[in-house]
Formats: structure tokens, C-alpha cells, sequence
């Protein structure tokens, strides 16, 4: 074989490009992650809004309404209370209110959960509760599967969710892993301007008000007025406002609530998702993470 001179060496760098760096292996994880966005940007196209609206439907009737008075659409009495006061031993869904003490609201403060192993262990096992055959995470993996848009086993895609939501970044600047899009969505955060900010579910809100931690502002609102399933309240937690209010699902098992959130994150990210759940229209808002947009960063219901 014949030696490659020096000038042809550099006419052949000239035209192919001198490289960069050579590709590790996060190269090969950031391109396999572009290709499969680009390949679900595709099948999200092919997907029309009825059968998103379908697979909802299905998803909100695969787990029965759990039996919660609320007493904040009418409520004349000082303090005001969300939830009536006959439901004070209302039994909450012990998988999930395990996981409650594990993270500190403050951002800004490391969570509990990136160093324990017990908070791991108890982040399986609520994904193995909620995941049960024929429940709406089960409908959410068919239709997903089927779609194109996800690839892999059951066991594969209960790993997927962990990560989707329990993955530990940084909210607050810098590079603290004070956040993730379960604690945001599900528990509620305080910034470091002493602001509440996510918390959108009743189960959580209910435990901090029967704690003393949780009190409403003002009456909540109710959508629709005639058979509410979705809320929204103004409220102080733990000293500190959400002034903007906070919208959630009424009654909703976690299960069913991770199923929508997911379903809309996938085929709709960063825009309004519509459902229909039977009483009317609402939709479904989810935002991903500006650095990291296979992990959400927010998801709540939306008044039409």
C-alpha cells in the first residue's frame, strides 16, 4: 500500500472535516434520543385527536372515583377548608403517601430521594402499584406500543416511567438536584423566593390540610359546576401563597392521573392536550424539561 503524503492528508482532513472530539458515549445516547424524536414527532402527526380523546375516556373510567367531599365551592365559614369536615380519616393511597417524606419542598436543597435508598425502593413499588394488569397505566403502555412510540416490554416501559418521573434535576439554577416531575406535579416546591409553585393533586393537599399545613384563600372553582372533576383553588402552604392558583383533577387515583399526564406528555408535549372525560372538554397542559425534554417538568389540567 502506498503512503498517504503529508499534502494528501491534508487535502482529505480539508474536505471530510477535521473532528472535534472523538464520540463517547453519551455522543451515541444523544444521537439515538434525536432519532427517536424525530421518529415520534412523525407518529404524533399520524395520531388524530379522537383517538386521544378515546384512549382518555378509557383511562379516566379504568379506576372507579374515590368517594371525596370538597367543601370550598360554597364554604362561608373562617377557616375555609377544601375538603368537608366529615372526611377527616379518608384513607389515602399508602404507596403514594409513602413517598412524601423523602423530599424537601425548599428548591434549592437537595432531595432526600437522590442519596436514599429507601426512597428508591419505595418509588418501585408505588410504579409496580399503579401498574397492575387492566388499570390505566396497562391501556396507556397498549396504545403507546401500538402508536409507535414506545418500544420494549412492560417491564421495559415501568422503567421508562420512573425515569420520565422520578429523575432528579435541578429546577432552581445551578446544579442542585432539588426537583423532579413528581415532586413538582404531585407534592408542591418553594422557591427561593418563597413562592409555591406545582403541587396539583388532591391527595396531597388533602394530608396537608388535615396536617394544619394547607389552607385555602378563597373559595375554590369547580369545572364543570354540575359534576366537578377538575378544581381550581388559591392557597397557603406551610406559610407561603400560591396566588396564582392550582389546577388538579377531583377524586382521580394517582394511577390515573400518572396515565393521563404521560399519555399527553408523549403525543402532545408543551401544548394543550384535549380530553374528554364524559362531563366535558377539558385540557391537559405538560411541559418538558428545556434541558432534558424526555423528563417533564409540569403537567396540570386546564379550564376550557
Amino acid at each position: 500500500m502506498v503512503p498517504l503524503k503529508p499534502l494528501t492528508v491534508s487535502l482529505l482532513l480539508f474536505f471530510w472535516g477535521f473532528p472535534s472530539k472523538a464520540l463517547d458515549e453519551t455522543d451515541w445516547h444523544n444521537d439515538a434520543f434525536l432519532h427517536d424524536e424525530e421518529q415520534h414527532i412523525i407518529q404524533r402527526r399520524a395520531i388524530n385527536d379522537n383517538e386521544i380523546r378515546a384512549t382518555a375516556l378509557q383511562i379516566w373510567n379504568s379506576v372507579k372515583d374515590l368517594n371525596v367531599q370538597y367543601d370550598g365551592i360554597t364554604h362561608k365559614k373562617q377557616p375555609l377548608k377544601l375538603f368537608t369536615e366529615n372526611q377527616r380519616t379518608l384513607r389515602l393511597d399508602p404507596y403514594f403517601t409513602r413517598l412524601f417524606g423523602f423530599y424537601s419542598a425548599r428548591l434549592g436543597v437537595e432531595d432526600g430521594c437522590v442519596r436514599s435508598i429507601g426512597c428508591k425502593e419505595a418509588q418501585n413499588r408505588f410504579i409496580e402499584n399503579i401498574s397492575q394488569n387492566n388499570g390505566p397505566i396497562s391501556i396507556l403502555y397498549g396504545f403507546l406500543t401500538k402508536k409507535g412510540l414506545f418500544k420494549g416490554d412492560y417491564k421495559a416501559f415501568k422503567e421508562f416511567l420512573k425515569t420520565m418521573w422520578f429523575e432528579p434535576y435541578n429546577r432552581s439554577g445551578g446544579t442542585v438536584l432539588d426537583s423532579s416531575g413528581f415532586e413538582h406535579v404531585f407534592l408542591g416546591e418553594i422557591t427561593k423566593k418563597n413562592a409555591v409553585v406545582g403541587l396539583h393533586n388532591w391527595m396531597r393537599m388533602y394530608d396537608e390540610e388535615l396536617g394544619g399545613r394547607f389552607h385555602l384563600n378563597e373559595n375554590a372553582k369547580y369545572f364543570p359546576t354540575a359534576k366537578p372533576s377538575v378544581a381550581d383553588v388559591k392557597f397557603t402552604w406551610n406559610g407561603y401563597q400560591k396566588t396564582q392558583g392550582t389546577t388538579f383533577f377531583m377524586k382521580k387515583s394517582p394511577a390515573v392521573e400518572i396515565a393521563l399526564y404521560t399519555l399527553c406528555f408523549k403525543v402532545q408535549p408543551d401544548k394543550p392536550c384535549s380530553i374528554n372525560f364524559g362531563a366535558g372538554v377539558v385540557n391537559v397542559m405538560t411541559k418538558s424539561l428545556a434541558s432534558q425534554k424526555s423528563l417533564i417538568s409540569t403537567a396540570y389540567p386546564e379550564f376550557p
